[in-house]
Formats: structure tokens, C-alpha cells, sequence
């Protein structure tokens, strides 16, 4: 179903001092998060390189106007629900998952990470980024409003944990929190973790971490070989060399899959309404439009950096501490791992990780590849409210649908089209009608909130 995933597609010189000449923190929305600027990095021989920044905290499905949860956000109700942050692959896209966002907000208040294909951040950076933001949500109270430390100040949430946790403990209702990463995110999910673990009142909003093809695993990979000399080849062969490259992240079903739907002969049992349906449509035209744009194009710059400072840095320094989880029986980790996947041995890791965390379920989606484990042959949200039970009970079912799981071949995890309909399915008009698409009505959310981020 990700035929435009963009994780193939990949950072430029490694470096080391910063300093930020423009760094801005906006919210083009009240419930996104942007990061913006642009960095200078001191490089070895003394000159100073620009680097840009360029990423947000977003909900996909209040961007796509996904009727259900924006009702749920205009009457406040969203932020009551437990929250699902994910963090994405080193594509920085929330494309591999978007199938299961629908399901997934049927529980949580799902949140995505995202960094454009020019973003070059610092692993740190991103690192300090999602632990900020974890810290602004759990800090909101009841009335929309914010009792938390300004995301530009001096006073980190870890660094000063003692007097930020007073103020969760006296101020905020206490939300939980659902980290879910994916390839490279899986990385970042972890090292995020174990920080807020470390953190006796923020480790205690820490409920589940969800890990999907860790690439915890990168320097034992095959994108550990081939990325780099994809990243140094001569710019003139550079597309060429991608394209052969993007062959570690196929999928044997996906197409075939497509068709099915393109056919009106399936649909994803995790599609199965209307509203559901004309999301998934909405994003693929979106995605379509992106790829006509550029906009998931990755430079072969940014393809050495990611390389290089987020998934090499990431993983060795991920590598050094991971050792720290077995002390956190507590924590329930579900491993995910794709059955077929050529871009990382992502089988064996989940068997390394699950011997390493002590409270863990492993689960190998069969047949699939890199980019599309999370795709339609697993119902996330089922297992997650399975493994994680406690406040999720009952928020949900707890296993993929019965004649999903029987299906052979491409027709696993799919079903029948929910309207019966054989030949036409629901037109791309429908997308945008009123039953199936609405914007957020700000008035209501100042209305209610008494202004934006009071």
C-alpha cells in the first residue's frame, strides 16, 4: 500500500560544535508543533556549514480532516485519551503507518514526528525535540491550557526534573504515553525511553513502547553497506543508484494488494467505514501530489547526513546504554519485526531485543517487507491494546478480524469491501463530502480553550 513511501529515498559532512543563528518554535496550528531554522555546525577544518531544520509534531488526522477525531478535538475530548507519540524512519514521513491511524484513534490521541527531506538535525537535537514535546503534552491541564517550562528555555525537562515533576504532579491530570518507532525511529523511540524511565515522574506517564524493525541493528545491515556508497556516488548516478537501492524496502503483496483495492475486490480490514476509506484516499492523492512536487525527494546531501548522524550515531550510542532496559520490568515492549525485510535483519533483532528487554512480546509479520510492516497485514492497534491491556481494555478489539487472518497470500489482512460494492467502490468525489471529510473549526477550539495556548 506505500508505493510512494519515501524511506528509500536518504545526510552531508560530520561535524561537531553548534550554534543557531534562527530558530523558531510556531504553531501554524494549535495542535502542531513546528521546528524550524537554520543551524551552522563548526566543521574540522574550521569552516562553518549551514544546515537547515525543519521538523513537527503533527496529528495526520486532524490534517486529513478525519471526521471522528476532529469532533474529538473541537470538544475537547481528544486530549483526554492516552497519547501515541510515532517516531518515523530516516524518510522522516508518517507514510508507512497512515492505514492503521484510523483504528489506532479509536484509542489513542496519535501524534507523528515528521522531518522534511531537507531537515538535517543533529541526532541529539531530534533526541531533545520529542522529549519536549512528550513534556508540553503531559503538562496541559483540563482547560487547554499549558503549566509547563517554555520549550526555548535553559531548563531542560530532564535536566531539571525535580522541580518539572512537581509541577505534573501538582498541576496536570496524569496522561499516558505510547511510543511507537519505526526503523530508524525505533532507534529514537528507545533512547527516549530509557531518558523518561530515568525520570521518576515522567517514566510513570511512560505506558507501552512499541518497536517496528528496530534499526537498532544498522551497522549488522545491508543498508549499512549499500546507503553509503549511494550517498558518496557521483551526483550524476545518484538517482540511478537510489532506485536500485529502493529494491531493500519492497514488498511482495503491495502492488498486487493495490490492485485488489483499485479493483473494489478488498479493502484493508482495518478500512472498513466510509470516513475510513476516503482518509486513505485523501493521502494517497496527497502523497501523489508531493511526488509530482519533489517534496519526498531526498537529496543526496541529506541522504549522507541521515546516514551518517542519525541511523551510525544513533545506533552506537543507542547500543551503549540498551543494556539499561533490563533494569525496567515494567515496561511492556512489543517487537516488531517484518517477515520478509532485506534492508535489516529485523527477525534476528527482535529476537536480540526481546532477550535484552525484560518485559517484552515479539511479532513477525508475515511475508512483509521493510516499508510495509506496518501496512495492512497487521491490525497495530489490536496488539497493542492485547499486550498493553490495562487502560486500553475494552477501548477496542484485541486481534485482526477473523476473515483478515484467514486470507492467503495477498489477500492476507484484507476483506471485503464493507459496502458490498464488486465494481466501483467509493468514488474519489465522496472523499472531500461532508459525511467523510471536515476541517477543525478553530472558533469552537478559541471558544472553548478561551484563546489559543493560554
Amino acid at each position: 500500500m506505500h508505493i510512494l513511501r519515501a524511506s528509500f529515498l536518504i545526510p552531508i559532512f560530520y561535524s561537531s560544535p553548534i550554534k543557531c543563528y534562527f530558530n523558531s518554535i510556531i504553531s501554524s496550528r494549535t495542535y502542531n508543533l513546528v521546528y524550524e531554522g537554520l543551524y551552522s555546525t563548526t566543521a574540522d577544518k574550521g569552516e562553518e556549514i549551514y544546515r537547515p531544520r525543519d521538523i513537527m509534531f503533527s496529528s495526520p488526522l486532524l490534517d486529513e480532516g478525519y471526521p471522528p477525531v476532529v469532533e474529538e478535538y473541537e470538544k475537547g475530548y481528544l486530549k483526554k485519551k492516552p497519547l501515541l507519540v510515532y517516531l518515523p524512519g530516516f524518510d522522516g514521513t508518517s507514510i508507512a503507518p497512515f492505514l492503521q491511524m484510523p483504528e489506532l484513534s479509536t484509542t489513542f490521541d496519535v501524534r507523528c514526528l515528521t522531518m522534511s527531506m531537507s531537515d538535517r538535525s543533529l541526532y541529539d537535537e531530534l533526541k531533545k525535540a520529542v522529549i519536549d514535546f512528550i513534556f508540553q503534552e503531559v503538562s496541559k491541564n483540563d482547560d487547554g491550557g499549558e503549566d509547563f517550562l517554555s520549550l526555548s528555555s535553559s531548563k531542560s525537562p530532564l535536566a531539571k526534573g525535580n522541580f518539572i515533576t512537581k509541577i505534573l504532579r501538582k498541576k496536570s491530570p496524569p496522561r499516558s504515553i505510547y511510543i511507537v518507532g519505526e526503523s530508524f525511529g525505533g532507534i529514537l523511540a528507545s533512547d527516549v525511553a530509557l531518558d523518561l524511565l530515568g525520570d521518576n515522574e515522567l517514566g510513570q506517564h511512560l505506558k507501552g513502547l512499541t518497536l517496528i524493525n528496530a534499526a537498532t541493528c544498522y551497522d549488522r545491515s545491508k543498508l549499512s553497506s549499500v546507503g553509503p556508497e549511494v550517498a558518496n556516488c557521483p551526483p550524476y548516478l545518484y538517482i540511478l543508484k537510489l532506485l536500485g537501492m529502493s529494491t531493500l524496502f519492497k514488498d511482495e503483496y503491495s502492488a498486487s494488494q493495490l490492485g485488489l483495492i483499485f479493483q473494489s475486490k478488498a479493502l484493508p480490514s482495518i478500512i472498513d467505514t466510509p470516513q475510513r476509506e476516503s482518509f486513505m484516499g485523501r493521502v494517497a492523492i496527497s502523497l501523489l501530489q508531493k511526488l509530482i512536487q519533489g517534496k519526498l525527494f531526498m537529496p543526496q546531501e541529506t541522504l549522507k547526513w541521515r546516514l551518517e548522524e542519525w541511523l551510525l550515531t544513533g545506533s552506537e550510542k543507542m547500543e551503549s546504554r540498551i543494556e539499561k532496559f533490563q533494569q525496567y520490568n515494567s515496561l511492556p515492549t512489543l517487537i516488531i519485526a517484518g517477515g520478509k525485510d532485506l534492508c535489516l535483519p529485523s527477525i534476528d533483532e527482535a529476537e536480540r531485543l526481546c532477550s535484552i528487554f525484560p518485559n517484552s512480546k515479539p511479532i513477525v509479520v508475515k511475508d512483509t517487507g521493510h516499508a510495509n510492516t506496518c501496512g495492512s497485514r497487521i491490525d497495530l492497534a489490536a496488539e497493542m491494546r492485547k499486550y498493553f491491556s490495562g487502560e486500553l481494555k475494552g477501548s477496542g478489539r484485541t486481534a485482526m478480524k477473523a476473515v483478515a487472518v484467514q486470507g492467503k497470500g495477498v489477500y492476507l489482512g484484507m476483506e471485503p469491501r464493507y459496502d458490498g460494492q464488486v465494481k466501483f467502490g467509493l468514488s474519489p468525489l465522496k472523499y472531500w463530502s461532508s459525511g467523510n471529510y471536515r476541517e477543525v473549526n478553530i472558533t469552537k477550539v478559541v471558544s472553548r480553550n478561551g484563546g489559543f495556548n493560554k
